[in-house]
């Protein structure tokens, strides 16, 4: 595909756990867009849930989340899919220091990091 860029398809950036956590000590944000009785089951401590029910609804609650455009935001679902799609609205809504978790929760909790219930 002539002019095809890597970073064209995918502006926001996919990172493992490990390197998650060490964005979280540092102060980065982090939105969890699972559903409610997903968080309850244990989610990363600091985090913010924002579930992801549909494009418009979930851009506009992130809108109203009022975040510099700069900071660190990192999103988080159970696998990776969800976030993925959480990621690409927050670029739509003009946050550009994006960051997608790869195995969401699931690899959080394999790693053992703490969770709040």
């Amino acid at each position: 595909m002539p002019g095809y860029d890597e970073e064209e398809a995918f502006p926001y950036k996919t990172i493992g756990t490990d390197e998650a956590k060490q964005m979280i000590e540092a102060g980065a944000r982090v939105i969890d867009v699972r559903q409610l009785d997903e968080w309850k089951r244990g989610h990363i401590a600091g985090a913010t849930l924002l579930p992801i029910d549909g494009i418009y609804s979930f851009g506009k609650a992130l809108k109203e989340q009022y975040l510099p455009a700069g900071e660190a935001v990192i999103f988080v679902c159970a696998s990776g899919q969800r976030s993925a799609s959480a990621s690409e609205i927050a670029l739509v809504v003009g946050l550009d220091n994006v960051y997608n978790l790869a195995n969401g929760m699931n690899g959080w909790m394999m790693r053992r990091y703490p969770v709040e219930r």
